[in-house]
């Protein structure tokens, strides 16, 4: 008999268990999976061998980092309240007096509570002190349970990078891809070698913390960078791409429309793709380079082979210049020709008919036509293929790696686990003339710069083009050919714009890309801007201030944390130099200069407030704790006497 009521309390739980799978998905949050855990939190917590106690993960989630140590991702404990009511004694009272204390809708939830559900959720994620002052009323039949929640302090900022978390499981980015690290599962050698990593690394079962190549500073100003561009040129979409031309390190990423984190289900799913990796992008002109240095590949290969066979008779085969066939020429020059399969095989050298070796998420990344050669208006890559091309062009034929990650911190040991793809570039086998050479052309052809000027060391190159769609020959021909033209007395529809550029341009330590794509009914002012100013008109391009930012962070190496930062949350430290040295100037110094809001999330208050003090800020205080989230964003222009609202909680 004993062994039966088992059996049929087993049966029951599991009948429950269907039950509130079906409704609660819908009742709860029919577009998320919530509905699992709440289940999961009700049948914990209505056992009848135990009471009401606190659930939270054994190890929480990894934190993420930025190479500075600037919080891009934190685990924070948080409170769940929730009612019984069936064992209430006055639903309709309850209600009052929750509703406020939480500041509730009123008479919401006294139609809930009045029901004969027997469970009902009330509030999540509250902090401590609310969750507090609702224990010591004592409201027979409410109840609270602690939760761990993932938040993202920076918001908007690096969102496409760092990614979101659901139910614990991270579902796109950096937080997709490491997932199991960053939970701590157990990790066996073939997965170790899909995450880049050595088969003898040494990773936590307790969860890891990760510190990304990403600057937070710089990747704030390159998002306002791109956002303003959208706006200027009313474009649809757009991407960012910056990398160390010779580790293949990100320093910054940005993707638009941008989305928040905390609240992706809000947004919509052309705001949650990276166009980094999703979007197609059309080369246009910009293919015309990697033509060039086919061309001079092909050039420098065929004097040194003459070099080598001086006694044979068959005679050098000579390129002499053509008129590229393609319509109307807008700024590019001419380039020299070169035989299509050669160029094929160029490209292939590239790694363009290959997967990119990156640690990006590539389930949407554009699928790349290898029957196409790379001038063919038909040709299509996306930003982060194109970039890794162009930066093994200007730098000797080294295929970088394009990655985010930069160290993992086991939290047992804390002793740094560096991922393979720092180091996993190989070299395409490219004429050792080559890469000067097509420097020199598109400094003297392109840029029209001096030779001697093209030597100076920090000169940058950028070089910009546009797509557009080519207008159909006739009303019934419903596909139009697009095609890589200058915009004629027809106007036809511009598609993209796209730039990319070495910093400097001689021996470049970095490369970039920015691109902006314009919707199918675009008609504004910005093709007439393009046609009537011509090449004089760049968009995309720089300006001197950001190009000085993007040096420094490349000069300067990631900071290292000081030996009780994984204890106690301290602050990092660095060799050779004072991470605070631009926030810790006098007033006197910097009020005839523009001032940039500093990164204060992760600090305790009072040293937010010492970084703050030399700030002339009316500062507002929420919550209590270390700083998780900052009003303006790191990097933000301040004027005198702006708003700063830092919110605190409890750090876990």
């Amino acid at each position: 008999m004993s062994l039966f009521n088992i059996r049929k309390k087993k049966v029951l739980l599991l009948l429950a268990l269907i039950l509130i799978l079906g409704s609660g998905a819908f009742l709860f949050h029919k577009e998320k999976l919530y509905a699992i855990s709440e289940v999961l939190t009700w049948l914990k917590q209505n056992r009848p061998e135990k009471n009401l106690a606190p659930i939270q993960a054994a190890s929480p989630r990894g934190d993420i980092y930025d190479r500075n140590f600037r919080r891009l991702a934190a685990t924070y404990e948080t409170y769940a309240i929730y009612a019984r009511p069936l064992e209430m004694e006055d639903p309709a009272a309850s209600a009052n007096l929750l509703e406020e204390i939480l500041g509730l809708k009123q008479n919401k939830l006294s139609a809930n509570l009045k029901s004969e559900r027997g469970f009902v959720w009330i509030a999540k994620g509250i902090d401590q002190s609310l969750a507090d002052r609702i224990k010591e009323r004592n409201i027979k039949g409410v109840y609270q349970v602690v939760e761990t929640s993932r938040f993202y302090p920076n918001y908007e900022t690096a969102a496409h990078a760092v990614g979101f978390v659901e139910n614990d499981q991270g579902l796109d980015g950096i937080e997709f891809q490491y997932n199991t690290l960053l939970r701590g599962d157990e990790i066996n050698s073939a997965e170790l070698k899909a995450l880049h990593f050595s088969s003898a690394s040494e990773l936590s079962q307790n969860g890891s913390h990760l510190v990304l190549n990403l600057d937070l500073m710089l990747q704030s100003k390159i998002e306002n960078f791109l956002k303003k561009r959208v706006k200027i040129t009313g474009a649809e979409s757009g991407a960012f791409l910056l990398m160390d031309a010779d580790t293949g390190a990100i320093l910054a990423m940005a993707s638009y429309p941008a989305f928040n984190p905390n609240r992706y289900w809000e947004f919509s799913s052309s705001a949650l793709n990276n166009n980094v990796v999703s979007e197609p992008l059309y080369p246009g002109e910009l293919a015309l380079i990697f033509q060039q240095a086919a061309a001079i590949n092909f050039k420098n290969e065929r004097k040194s082979q003459a070099l080598d066979n001086m006694d044979e008779a068959e005679p050098l085969r000579v390129i002499t210049p053509e008129i590229f066939k393609r319509k109307e020429l807008s700024i590019a020059p001419l380039v020299d020709t070169v035989d299509p399969d050669y160029f094929v095989h160029f490209a292939q050298l590239l790694g363009f008919d290959e997967e990119p070796v990156t640690d990006l998420p590539l389930k949407d990344e554009a699928i790349i036509d290898s029957s196409l050669v790379l001038t063919d208006p038909e040709f299509h890559s996306s930003a982060l293929r194109l970039l890794t091309g162009f930066t093994a062009l200007v730098n000797n034929g080294k295929i970088v790696s394009p990655h985010l990650l930069n160290k993992v911190y086991p939290k047992e040991n804390t002793t740094p686990v560096e991922p393979t793809l720092s180091g996993a570039e190989h070299t395409a086998t490219l004429h050792p003339d080559t890469s000067e050479d097509l420097i020199d052309f598109l400094a003297a052809k392109w840029l029209k710069i001096h030779r001697r000027e093209s030597r100076t060391p920090r000169v940058p190159m950028f070089f910009e083009a546009h797509s557009f769609a080519a207008i159909p020959e006739n009303s019934g021909q419903k596909k139009a050919k697009l095609d890589t033209v200058a915009p004629s007395e027809q106007s036809p529809r511009i598609r993209q714009s796209i730039m990319l550029g070495a910093i400097p341009g001689s021996a470049p330590k970095l490369t970039m890309i920015a691109q902006l794509s314009y919707p199918d009914n675009f008609d504004t002012a910005y093709p007439d801007a393009l046609k009537s100013s011509g090449n004089r008109f760049s968009v995309l391009r720089p300006d001197d201030d950001m190009i000085k930012k993007m040096l420094y962070v490349a000069d300067h190496p990631p900071l290292v944390p000081s030996p009780d930062f994984w204890t106690n949350g301290g602050t990092a430290s660095a060799t050779g130099r004072d991470t605070l040295a631009s926030e810790k100037k006098s007033p006197a110094a910097t009020t005839e200069s523009k001032k940039n809001m500093p990164d204060v999330t992760g600090k305790s208050l009072r040293a937010g407030l010492q970084v703050l003090q030399h700030y002339n800020l009316e500062i507002k205080l929420v919550g209590n704790g270390r700083i998780i989230s900052q009003y303006p964003a790191a990097g933000t222009e301040l004027k005198n006497g702006a708003e700063c609202v830092l919110k605190m909680q409890q750090e876990i």
